[in-house]
């Protein structure tokens, strides 16, 4: 570490039983790295499992954020499908990957005792990186009109997999699916308009239990789930997860491929 850049002592912590981050710093580092007070420190849900604390400091003609702390809900589930949020400074990214890794590769001979264990490291981060290149993702929560037509969806794909679970020799995933669908539908409720990917994350790990014959409904609805993820647009999600639908009851109807 170059001995004229100050750097800031970070605390970063895994629980794999829940799947939980928690990254931080004391606030007094940063202070006395910036030369200035930390009086005010802004707390931002940048989506439904995910919140990030840093302080704004005024350059005149620019506001430069300083990141100092972030809580994360389903680091290696989302991680698996390629919804590992970019919340924090890429040096303290790496290491709390490095701690998921490494506690997704012990998972098999770890005792029930260390699974209730958070796993820990220190990361020393220059100041300059908590500002640049880092910048926290923009902040948009979907318009009320969208997350209700995903959720009507959504509520109607997950009745039409339940149905179809209760029908004689149902696949195994039939249940799971639906069960996934009525949990993403509950998350995204109560996200108020924010991106879900954990409980997309949940929903993707069940659409690929489906069976081969299923693929036509669970690749596009696995597709529209990964858009609820993001800020981007949810009305074509909404789209495909109604047409999802009407192929699933064409096929318990006869009318459709058998599954």
């Amino acid at each position: 570490m170059d001995g004229m850049t100050p750097a800031i002592r970070f605390a970063v912590s895994y629980r794999s039983l829940s799947d939980s981050a928690l990254v931080s710093c004391a606030d007094s580092e940063v202070a006395d790295a910036l030369g200035i007070p930390v009086d005010e420190v802004d707390q931002q849900q940048m989506d439904h499992d995910t919140t990030v604390e840093s302080i704004g400091v005024d350059r005149g003609d620019s506001l430069d954020r300083y990141f100092l702390a972030a809580q994360v809900l389903g680091v290696s589930m989302r991680s698996r499908h390629g919804l590992v949020d970019h919340v924090m400074p890429p040096r303290l990214h790496n290491t709390l990957m490095s701690l998921v890794h490494d506690s997704l590769v012990q998972d098999s001979g770890e005792t029930h005792e260390d699974s209730f264990s958070a796993r820990r490291t220190i990361a020393w981060v220059p100041v300059s990186e908590l500002a640049s290149p880092w910048s926290a993702p923009h902040f948009v929560r979907r318009p009320a009109h969208e997350v209700k037509a995903v959720c009507a969806a959504l509520d109607d794909l997950s009745i039409a997999f339940s149905s179809g679970a209760s029908r004689p020799s149902p696949h195994d995933s039939w249940p799971d699916i639906a069960t996934s669908l009525r949990c993403l539908l509950d998350d995204l409720a109560d996200a108020d308009g924010l991106p879900v990917p954990l409980a997309v994350s949940r929903t993707a790990q069940a659409l690929v239990t489906a069976p081969e014959s299923l693929r036509d409904v669970t690749v596009p609805v696995g597709e529209a789930v990964f858009d609820l993820a993001t800020a981007e647009s949810w009305d074509s999600a909404a789209s495909i997860l109604r047409d999802a639908r009407r192929r699933l009851v064409r096929r318990r109807t006869g009318r459709g491929p058998n599954v």
